[in-house]
Formats: C-alpha cells, structure tokens, sequence
C-alpha cells in the first residue's frame, strides 16, 4: 500500500510539471522583494509562476497580475533611470515609496516606451530613500504576459547641469512678432503635476524646457521645432501655473511617414494673449533645440542659372513636408516638375527643362 501510494504521488507530481506549474520566483512577495545595490546595474529574473497580493496597486494603470519586486536606496540625490529592455514580455513598470504593499505612494510609473512594449521610469531621487519597484505583466483581460526579466538602473548624482528653463516658474520669455531661439534639454526633467505633451502615451517625454510668449499682434503663426537635433513634441498653453494650464495646440512629429520628426503647429493668435510654450523629447530623446515662431508663408527666392543652362531656386519658409514644384509660362497653364521633401527651412530645387524654354514662372504647393 505504502508503494502504491508513492508512486500515485510521484505521478501527481509529474502531472502538475507537464501542465506548466512553477516555482513563484524568490521575489514574488513585497515582503520578499531583492535589494539592489550600485548606480549602473543590470539584474535578470523571471515573473513566471509570480502571483499579485492582496492590496496590491495596478501598475502603471494595468491590472497586470504576475509581479515581481525590487528595492533601491538612493546614496545621495540625483537622476534615475529604470528600464525592462531586453525583457521577454510586455512589461509593466512601476516605483514606489512605502513600507507595505497596501501603503505605497507612486513616484513613477509606465507601461510602454517609445515604439517598444518593455517600459522605462525616470524620477529624481532623494538621498536615503528606499524605492519599491515592481515589474509585472500587461493584462489584456485574457493572458497576463509573463516570461525573463531584464531590468537596468542608471543612477547620476548630483550636481547635475540643468537647463535655466526646465522648470515652468524659469522658463525664457520672448519678445517680438516673429522670434528664433536656440536651447537645450539636455538633462531637463519633468516636473511634478506638469501635463503630458502628446497624447499618445507610449511616446511621452520627461525633458521638457519651457517658454513664454506674448503675441503683440492679432495673427496667424507657426510655432516650430524645424532644425532640432532631437525627435521633439511641442505643446502651446494659455495659464499662468503648471496647476491652471490650458491646452491650445499640440504636435509631435509633422511628417513621420517622410522622417519629419520635428514638430509645428499654427496658431492663431489673440493680440496680448501669453501663450506657454513646450518643447519635450520623444521618449526622453535630448539634444539642441531650435524653436521659432514665425508667418506660415512660404516663398521662392534667390533664383540663379547654371552653367548648364538649368535653373535653380530656393524653397523659403518653416513649412515642411512635401511640396508640388510647378512651371508655367503664361500664370494659366501649370506643369508639375516633381515632388520634393523640405526637411529644413530651406530646400534648393533645379528645373532640368529651363534650359529649353523661352521664360518660366514658378510656384510650390503642399502636395497631399
């Protein structure tokens, strides 16, 4: 008997293995969670077989179901990036302050980054502050993704070199009816209760710099990124506090589909009116900024023939995309000469038929 009913055991056993069961990992419970140590670490793990307490928050908004946990404390103040690239699954990330998992306070949190469905969290620190970090798995109502982990932290003390205009209380007031100006948003951050300046959320930044502009006229203007070294959003507000902003006009990218990843949008303006000017980064992306507000006119200028006869002429202006070249030589009988792609202010076109013609009149238009 003692035999028989070992071997029905051993079976049981065997059973549960081929059905998928596991082991919850070692850090399944928040009570249980793995203490990081250093500034720039890499640590693997594993959600698999990973179960959600009583208590527990939805991370990044999610219901997820299969999380896992960290700790960190932070040496002294400073910048911290957390990342689940190189994950198996669809992530999601989420920090915490708080001794017990019924009694957290959410620092950050974030479900998507970028194009990417792995997640990325950056916060200041505090010196001393313990940080809890959960990862877990997107919950589409049906499977809870689970699978390796790879999580990375990043961590820079302070001092950190900051913009003057990161913060919306400092940011940079222009003047004038038309205005270029060039910044930075290397090492800017996102301010507590700043909004987010898209809508699409997988694509939300965290470096923002900061404008005011009051418009001196009643006008129609183009607010632009166009020259920027870096895959920008930019957001037009009215409101004198990052608590009573209103959004006015929105941008990300004006021509992804053609690689146009600067951002611009047409406002018309009200004489008087101070308008809130944002420019963040696409997924935390920093570089140069070049902002401008400017006539939305476009025009074609400095004409100049080449020794091979053929004729040249410049596309002027902040529109970008594509635009229709057409020739004519009596204003009624138009013909396309080709399509071109103005990425920056200005393009140069050559008209390869002006060598044969008599005289030629030129205009460009937005192709759709």
């Amino acid at each position: 008997m003692k035999t028989f009913a070992l071997f029905l055991a051993t079976a049981a056993v065997s059973l549960f293995s081929w059905n998928g069961w596991s082991a919850a990992p070692a850090n399944d419970r928040f009570a249980n969670r793995i203490t990081l140590a250093g500034t720039n670490i890499t640590v693997t793990g594993s959600n698999v077989g990973a179960n959600k307490e009583t208590g527990e928050p939805a991370h990044a908004g999610n219901p997820g179901g299969k999380s896992v946990w960290w700790t960190w404390t932070a040496p002294t103040n400073g910048d911290v990036t957390l990342t689940t690239d190189d994950s198996g699954f669809d992530t999601l990330l989420a920090v915490y302050t708080g001794s017990s998992v019924s009694a957290l306070n959410v620092v950050a949190t974030n479900d998507d980054h970028g194009v990417v469905v792995t997640s990325r969290v950056r916060f200041q620190a505090a010196k001393g502050t313990p940080y809890q970090i959960a990862v877990d798995g997107y919950n589409d109502d049906t499977t809870v993704e689970s699978g390796s982990i790879t999580l990375s932290l990043l961590f820079l003390s302070e001092p950190i070199s900051r913009p003057a205009n990161d913060n919306f209380a400092n940011r940079t007031i222009l003047s004038g009816a038309y205005v270029t100006t060039n910044a930075s948003n290397v090492g800017a951050t996102r301010e507590p209760g700043e909004p987010l300046h898209t809508d699409q959320l997988p694509r939300m930044g965290d470096t923002s710099v900061w404008w005011s502009w009051t418009a001196p006229t009643a006008t129609n203007v183009v607010i632009t990124t166009v020259g920027s070294s870096l895959d920008t959003f930019v957001a037009i507000y009215a409101g004198s506090s990052l608590s009573n902003l209103l959004l006015v006009a929105s941008n990300d990218d004006v021509d992804p589909a053609d690689g146009i990843l600067s951002s611009a949008v047409t406002l018309d303006t009200t004489r008087g009116q101070t308008y809130q000017i944002a420019v963040d980064g696409y997924d935390g992306a920093s570089g140069q900024v070049v902002l401008r507000i400017a006539s939305p006119g476009l025009s074609l200028s400095a004409p100049f023939r080449r020794p091979d006869r053929t004729f040249q002429l410049t596309l002027d202006g902040v529109g970008v995309g594509p635009y229709e070249v057409q020739a004519s030589a009596d204003l009624r009988a138009w013909t396309s000469l080709g399509t071109l792609l103005k990425t920056n202010l200005t393009t140069v076109f050559t008209d390869p038929a002006a060598a044969s013609a008599g005289h030629r009149l030129y205009r460009a238009r937005p192709h759709p």
